[in-house]
């Protein structure tokens, strides 16, 4: 009897097919009997998979977040208090956040895994009781070990996720029929179907609000869904990045930097 049950919702689970993963470990991929997540067995893997924390199948590690940041001030803009404190968690080099202190918004970055090049100074210590407007975390969920347990942590820091990850197409395909599942690189481990994503915000008493491919907010104040779907828009957002344009935070951050590097001499 299969005792491994759902990450998301704690329901049983069958298997869904097996994979090579980083070519030479046969890995078995379950889907839950209920809300459809696919997870593999237990990444036992992973600690290979990362060390490097770029895939040499990865080529857009800098044209993403500056597309994301587009996305992201449109999401603020539209549904959240700008002036409001941010976090990028699993923020990866700390682009996401030095690009949005230059427009205007007081990020912080957070990753456990990678190092922080691009907007030292501003980690965010997750230790200490802070709240946050909201959490970005693009290209997250599909690396999570524990999706319920991550997605309670940072409900407990905010009251909203902005998150990217691709749903499942129905119906879920095998593992060879889907570039996303990714074995040869091993570090996709978590696969969500809308419902799936839908179970984990009610467990948090929040709403779950998504364009239908990779844009996913979970909430828990009441954001349009069809509004959502537009503001998101790849055109509609690049269009808002320049509206309502906020002094950018480089020069205060530059001035900070500088005197932390005379007050250390």
């Amino acid at each position: 009897m299969n005792k491994e049950v759902c990450r998301c919702c704690q329901s049983p689970v069958v298997k869904h097919d097996s994979a090579m993963v980083l070519h030479k470990y046969e890995v078995t991929y379950t889907r839950c009997c209920n809300c459809g997540f696919i997870q593999t067995e237990t990444p036992y893997w992973l600690a290979e998979s990362y060390s490097s924390a770029m895939t040499s199948y990865d080529l857009g590690g800098v044209s993403r977040p500056r597309a994301n940041s587009a996305v992201t001030k449109a999401v603020i803009d539209a549904f959240f208090d700008q002036n409001g404190r941010f976090l990028d968690f699993g923020g990866g080099y700390g682009i996401l956040t030095r690009w949005m202190r230059d427009i205007g918004y007081d990020f912080w970055h957070s990753d456990a895994h990678t190092s922080n090049l691009f907007a030292q100074g501003f980690e965010a210590d997750l230790s200490l009781p802070s709240r946050y407007e909201l959490a970005t975390a693009f290209e997250v969920f599909e690396h999570l070990t524990d999706p319920r347990e991550t997605v309670g942590f940072l409900l407990g820091l905010t009251d909203a996720i902005l998150f990217t990850t691709d749903l499942l197409p129905e119906p879920a395909p095998q593992i060879k029929d889907w570039w996303y599942f990714g074995p040869e690189h091993g570090q996709h481990i978590a696969f969500y179907t809308r419902k799936a994503l839908a179970v984990l915000a009610e467990q948090y008493g929040s709403h779950y609000v998504t364009n239908g491919g990779s844009f996913h907010l979970l909430t828990r104040k009441r954001v349009p869904s069809r509004l959502f779907r537009i503001v998101v828009q790849r055109h509609v957002s690049k269009l808002l990045y320049f509206l309502r344009r906020r002094p950018s935070l480089l020069p205060s951050d530059f001035q900070d930097a500088m005197t932390k590097a005379k007050s250390s001499k």
